[in-house]
Order: structure tokens, then sequence, then C-alpha cells
């Protein structure tokens, strides 16, 4: 065993950033500890593991074979490199020799990353969880365990860092994810993430584990490899223990966003109207009443569930965002990042993805082209829940009250005669206008009432007016055409209310 060694323990003791010498505690001890609290994982269902070759994959091999939990091994060959195949080879055959079952996949990551408009290592990264996912779903898999260590946190912090991330992104990565980019039902965990690469290095050479090295890990062309060579070595100079120092303020930020989540979660109900395929509706009203910095939360939560593979939303998209929000004279809508637009419409703040058509069943709706009789009381059903209910009525002092006081813009008194008037529904045709009654003077296009009432041109073509014959009598929602209001010589009229019915 290893006796007294000093090593990271981190979460995996429920004592976050803090040394801890220990004497009689190995590292089977602490990664059992870390498997089944930690990562929440089982001996009775399969536990798909990303073993690249290197000692920090085949350490977490290794430990879970050894504590016996079934394990498949994946590795993605990214043919990066002329020994890549070699590499893989050699990982088969360290997993036959244990007798786990192997799964080799294969990538042209230069050809994705540029169909793709990526980074290398971003196309690489993406290659490598989208083939262990599909392998974890394909063998009924409990999770997919990948090898990151305490130094892959520090980096990943620090890349976070330099690229202007807010607290959500300092915490660095998570033992257990779920849901996950990849995945809502298989967590991503990574139960090496509170272990230093040291203790992980001494792990393979005490169980005589044999890995490979993969060169490109000395490139400094690659972001993260310029921060391990030399930004980390550098910092080192102003403190020695600068790793740790990185490590420890993650864990304590993990805590603290874990308390902003649950208010950002209280927002989010409060301020999502509706969400969809390709879109989410804001109440720009509530929107507009949290803080900045709850703001900004928010657009980043609501990018990330339409761009769940979106790893840096910049803070000038999001800054775009909130100027956009406090406009008091807003524009239709503004391009805001990855091919997605926000668009405002009265009271609805809109997050969309360019080419979707947006919902319009809160809005009263019917077929084009079709003219349906208002011929008797009853009941006509329009398109998302909507209903016109319609009465005929006796015009009495009460009733006249009513309709002079009504402030209801759904509701409305006709002055026509059933057996006299043909009255029907229909959307606009070209031509239609509308004298809105209180508008002196002559009348108005329909289009342009529509336009001056700023209702969204999507709805526009489907809203149902109300006729009698040729003549737009009233638009549902807004304004009773001039000549058709009851007075007091009115004997006989029509109560229509529209009002959505479901939802």
């Amino acid at each position: 065993m290893f006796g007294l060694r000093r090593i990271w323990l981190g979460s995996a003791l429920g004592k976050p950033g803090r040394d801890f010498l220990y004497n009689g505690l190995d590292m089977e001890d602490l990664l059992a500890i870390i498997f089944s609290k930690d990562c929440q994982l089982t001996t009775y269902q399969p536990v798909l593991v990303g073993v690249s070759g290197g000692p920090d994959s085949l350490c977490l091999m290794d430990s879970l074979d050894r504590q016996g939990y079934p394990v498949l091994v994946a590795h993605l060959n990214h043919t990066l490199r002329p020994e890549a195949e070699q590499e893989a080879e050699w990982v088969a055959h360290m997993a036959q020799e244990r007798g786990l079952e192997f799964i080799l996949g294969k990538e042209d990551t230069q050809l994705f990353a540029r169909t793709s408009s990526l980074s290398i290592e971003e196309a690489a990264r993406t290659l490598r969880y989208r083939f262990l996912f599909e392998q974890a779903r394909l063998h009924g898999a409990q999770a997919v365990a990948v090898a990151h260590t305490a130094n892959d946190q520090v980096e990943t912090v620090l890349m976070h860092f330099l690229r202007g991330a807010g607290l959500a992104g300092l915490t660095g990565m998570a033992v257990r994810t779920l849901p996950s980019t990849w995945s809502e039902k298989i967590p991503l965990v990574r139960p090496l993430l509170s272990i230093w690469r040291e203790a992980i290095l001494a792990y393979c050479a005490e169980r005589g584990l044999q890995p490979v090295y993969d060169s490109s890990n000395e490139d400094l062309t690659y972001f993260r490899n310029r921060l391990r060579l030399d930004l980390i070595p550098f910092l080192t100079r102003f403190n020695p223990a600068i790793k740790r120092v990185i490590w420890r303020s993650s864990e304590v930020m993990k805590g603290e966003n874990e308390i902003i989540q649950r208010a950002v979660e209280e927002a989010w109900r409060s301020c999502i109207l509706q969400t969809g395929e390709g879109f989410v509706a804001f109440d720009a009203q509530n929107l507009v009443r949290q803080p900045a910095g709850m703001q900004r939360r928010l657009f980043r939560r609501a990018i990330a569930d339409l761009r769940p593979g979106l790893r840096d939303i910049g803070f000038e998209a999001i800054e775009r965002a909130l100027v956009f929000l406090a406009a008091i004279e807003k524009p239709s809508q503004i391009d805001l990042v990855s091919n997605l637009r926000l668009v405002y419409e009265s009271g609805r703040l809109w997050l969309t993805e360019w080419d979707v058509d947006l919902p319009t069943d809160e809005w009263p709706q019917m077929p084009q082209g079709i003219e349906i009789p208002i011929d008797g009381a009853g009941e006509i059903e329009l398109s998302g829940g909507w209903q016109l209910q319609v009465e005929s009525v006796i015009v009495t002092e009460t009733v006249l009250q009513l309709a002079l006081v009504n402030q209801d813009p759904y509701q409305a008194w006709l002055a026509v005669v059933m057996e006299k008037d043909s009255v029907h529904l229909r959307t606009a045709h070209s031509g239609d206008r509308i004298q809105p009654m209180g508008m002196s003077g002559g009348s108005q296009k329909i289009s342009d009432f529509m336009i001056a009432h700023k209702l969204p041109r999507r709805a526009r073509l489907g809203w149902p007016l109300v006729c009698v014959g040729e003549a737009v009598t009233w638009v549902p929602g807004y304004r009773l055409g001039h000549g058709f209001q009851l007075s007091s010589s009115t004997l006989q009229a029509l109560h229509l209310t529209l009002k959505r019915t479901q939802v």
C-alpha cells in the first residue's frame, strides 16, 4: 500500500480545499469513497470508461476494475498522430488482459474540425464525448467515466478565467454531471477530479501499469498545453502552491454557485412564459425587474438550453442582450450569438433560432380564406384553445350600461339584427378598412391598424375579424367599428366574447 502519503482529497471526504495527511488510507480506499459517494456508482451496471492509454485513464480503469465495477473500456482514435494506431492496440491489449470488453472508435478529427468550424481541441473533445455517450447508450452503461484530475481542474479554471468566464465557469468541472450536453439520462463522472497527478503516477508505478504518453501534450499550439507548460510554472514563481490555491478557490466557488443557482431557478420560474423547440420566451416586465447579475444568469441559462454544446458565451453577447432588454425604443430583433436572435413582442422577449417559426397559440387565430357564419347563440372553436362565444340579446338599460363601461377588449356588443344582417368571422382581406370607434374622420386600413397596435407580423394573417357583410365591425382584442356601438334606440344586439378556454 501507499503508507503515509500526502494527497489532495478535496470533496471526497467532504472537506473541500484542504490537504489531508492520511495514515492507513491508501488510494483504493480513497477511490472507493469517491466512486460510491461522489459519483453514485453501483456494482450492478457497467461503467463505460474513456481510456486514452495515459496514466490518468489507466489508473481509473484499473481502480474501478479492482473494486468490482463492471468496466467497459472505450478508446477513440482521433487519427491526429502516426502513433495513434499503436496506442489503440495497446489499450485493447490491456483491456483484454483484464478480461474487460474493449470498444474502439475512429474519427477524422481534422476533417470534422474543418467542416464544423471548430479548433482541433474542440473538435477532438466533441467527437470523444459523442463517441463515449453513443457507446454508453448502446451498452446500457450507468455512467461515462473520464479521468480528469485536480491538475486538469486547475487548467480548466485558468482557461475559463482567461476567456472571461463568470462564477459558473470559474467553478470548473463537476465530479458528477447530469444532465449534460451529451445526455439527459447518463451521468458524466470524473472520479479523479480531487486527486493530483503525482498520486496517480505513484499508483500506476505501484500497480505495474504501463501508460503510453501522448506527444501532443507537449505541443504548444494547443491552449491547454501552454497553460500547463508555460503559464502555471510562471505563476508558481509568485506562489509555489498556486495550483492548490486555484483548486481550493474553485471548490469554494462551487458552494457559492450552488446557492446562487437556487435563486436563478426561482427567477427562471417567474420570468419564463414558454419554452419549445428552438425558442425561450421571457416575460419582459418580470425580467427587467431582475438585477443585472440575475439577468445575465438567465440569459446564459436560456442560451445554454438552446445551444447546450456552446462552451464560450462571450461577455459582449450577454451585455448586448441586457442593453436590448433595457432599451425604451427597441428594434424588433437583434442578432445575439451562435445563430440565435432576440425578438421583442408586446411584453414578450424571445430568444430563438433564426429559422424557427415562433408559436401563435397565445393569440386567437383562424385559417385564412374561409368565412365562419355567426348565426345564433353558441361557440365557435378557434386554434390554440381559443373560443368565440356568441349570444343574441335584447338591449335593456342594464345591457346598454354594460356595453358603455366595458373595458375588456375581448368582449363586444354589436348593434346588429340577426334576421337581417349577415355576420361572419374571417381573416383580413386586401383593402379591408375600419373606422375605430372614437376615431374622428375617415377609416384606417386594417393592416395599418394592426401595425399601429404593434400586433406581431406572424399573428396578423390569421387574426379573426368580425364582419357584417363586407364591413369589418370588430377587431377582437382591440376596437369596435364606428356605427355598430349600442345606443338608446338599439333593440337587439350580438354579445361576443373571445377567450382562451384551454392552455
